[in-house]
């Protein structure tokens, strides 16, 4: 009988066998569905044990929420430069939202792997890492609402429902497969965003920039 083939030890540091996991991941996840996904596919995809999985993520859910929260950290992280260039309020908040949506298109796959197969569970990882996107800018929008740049009844209120409708509306198009018009999809949450926040200089068709 032929002598069951020993899985080769290779030695790594935790933070590089972390992002093998999460490599890992998203390619069974977008491959055979988060579903039907065992911990076995996913130790296998890694090139390890069962057990070094449950090292790093207690199941699958948190392996789908840690993906998603790498995700979004590129979004806070992109969020928090473009605050930090100091830029006056209507174009940084351009910016922001520019840089959200095409983000969001580049990980396309990870949206519907997350809105398409998640449960209850790792959308609710998710949703909290979204949150912390939505904070980061409605202090920001709070700030400009102090020194007079946004005019809303309730501007924090208006900047998360703006944040939401563009998150639904990307959700929306990701799920259908179909190439996304970024551009178009920019010019329309942006004027929403100007309409909502009170852009008392907006008008229909104003060309707004969204170079990044």
């Amino acid at each position: 009988m032929a002598e069951r083939t020993r899985r080769k030890r290779v030695t790594k540091s935790p933070d590089d066998r972390r992002d093998d996991i999460l490599r890992a991941g998203e390619k069974v996840f977008s491959t055979i569905g988060f579903t039907q996904a065992t911990i076995v596919d996913l130790a296998d995809a890694a090139d390890i044990g069962k057990g070094t999985f449950y090292l790093y993520f207690g199941s699958k859910d948190h392996l789908l929420g840690a993906l998603w929260e790498r995700y979004v950290d590129a979004i806070a992280s992109t969020a928090q430069c473009i605050l930090d260039e100091g830029a006056a309020w209507w174009p940084t908040i351009d910016k922001v939202m520019a840089a959200l949506i095409e983000h969001a298109v580049r990980n396309a796959e990870l949206h519907r792997i997350v809105y398409g197969s998640a449960n209850a569970k790792a959308l609710e990882l998710c949703k909290h890492a979204n949150q912390r996107v939505i904070d980061l800018m409605c202090d920001f929008v709070a700030q400009g609402t102090r020194a007079g740049a946004f005019h809303a009844r309730d501007t924090r209120l208006a900047f998360r429902m703006v944040y939401h409708a563009a998150d639904g509306l990307l959700d929306d198009l990701v799920s259908e497969a179909d190439d996304i018009d970024t551009g178009q999809v920019i010019a329309m949450v942006l004027e929403l965003a100007h309409r909502a926040l009170g852009d008392d200089n907006y008008e229909q068709g104003h060309e707004l920039s969204t170079h990044i």
